[in-house]
């Protein structure tokens, strides 16, 4: 064998060798997924207080917007019931006179007494350019649709209203209102949108979006989303309040603002500066206070959680987080850089402050 043939031949077992030495170990395939599975689970181990912290907010979120969405689906479904029944108590009319139409909805052959004591008879239509130049008037009730070019004015209105100016319902507006300026004198139950401004002097059950400003000004309860890009205002309100200024005589729920105001909370508030009389719940934002400034029961008192820069109760139970924690009297832990609790065992102390 001359040198050429062995150095082939050398490298003939080198290459069988090389091809043994692979195929006794372990797939790389197999090394990179033990190598992924051992990365994933430190990464897992080092996320999971946020996973934690995530899963706490995601049960909160599931249950405030269960409640809102109920409320909301519940407003439409009240609604919708109202109108189909009002359709269906109308009775037919034999003869149909020509040109009363818009007048008294001989089309429809409508005979029924208004609500509230009144005579007029519903419309399943009303047109208008103005409340001067419209087909009905503020005392005719509309089921079905409303179109108005720049305004128009009736009693009571459950169906699509669309007012591209200004739709003013005198009564109660049930359904969808769409509007630059949106005014209902009752209650409102069901969609309410407002270029610049939606008002519902009586309650709200369902949904209030203004580009501006948004009241809800009821005595009794008003229940869902109000969304202003200014201010939302409320008296009592249950579900979810969100404006640069979102404020409520009671709220039970969730304000979102630049700054929330409330004298009495039942969940929380979430904002740059947040202030009630009383919180049961939660405050979260730079600036957290619970004071007495209205001399009600409980007017001052806190029980949950205030976390931010600058936490100030009267009197509280629960947690405080922040750089400044302040109270008169407080059973739970203060944790910041300034802790006081002025009638506690310890009245300043930096880091941890506690009284039980």
């Amino acid at each position: 064998m001359n040198a050429s043939a062995r150095s082939r031949h050398a490298s003939r077992l080198l290459v069988l060798a090389a091809c043994a030495a692979l195929s006794a170990a372990p797939a790389p395939s197999r090394a990179e997924s033990f190598g992924a599975v051992c990365e994933g689970a430190l990464y897992a181990g080092a996320a999971s207080p946020l996973v934690l912290v995530g899963a706490i907010a995601g049960v909160g979120a599931v249950v405030v917007g269960g409640y809102t969405t109920f409320d909301v689906g519940e407003s439409f479904y009240v609604g919708f019931r109202e109108t189909s029944r009002a359709l269906q108590d109308v009775p037919p009319k034999p003869f149909v006179a020509p040109g009363e139409f818009g007048r008294n909805n001989a089309m429809l052959g409508a005979e029924m007494e208004a609500d509230e004591g009144g005579d007029g008879i519903p419309q399943i239509a009303d047109l208008a350019i103005d409340p001067r130049l419209q087909i009905g008037d503020g005392d005719t009730d509309v089921i079905g649709l409303r179109l108005a070019l720049f305004s128009a004015e009736n009693r009571n209105v459950s169906g699509l209203d669309v007012c591209l100016l200004a739709g003013h319902t005198i009564g109660d507006e049930t359904g969808v209102q769409i509007g630059l300026f949106d005014l209902v004198g009752g209650d409102t139950l069901g969609l309410q949108l407002g270029g610049l401004s939606c008002v519902s002097r009586g309650s709200l059950r369902g949904i209030q979006v203004a580009g501006l400003f948004g009241t809800a000004a009821g005595d009794e309860p008003s229940y869902g989303l109000q969304l202003a890009a200014i201010a939302a205002r409320a008296r009592e309100f249950r579900g979810i309040q969100l404006g640069y200024v979102a404020v409520a005589d009671d709220l039970r729920g969730l304000q979102l603002g630049g700054y929330a105001e409330a004298d009495r909370v039942l969940g929380g508030q979430v904002a740059l500066a947040a202030r009630a009389d009383a919180v049961d719940g939660f405050q979260a934002g730079l600036v957290n206070v619970c004071l007495d400034l209205d001399a009600s029961p409980r007017a001052g008192e806190m029980r949950g959680a205030q976390i931010g820069l600058v936490n100030v109760c009267d009197s509280g139970a629960g947690l405080q987080l922040g750089l400044w924690n302040q109270a008169r009297t407080f059973a739970g832990v203060q944790i910041g850089l300034c802790n006081v609790i002025a009638e506690g065992p310890v009245p300043f102390l930096p880091i941890v402050n506690a009284s039980f």
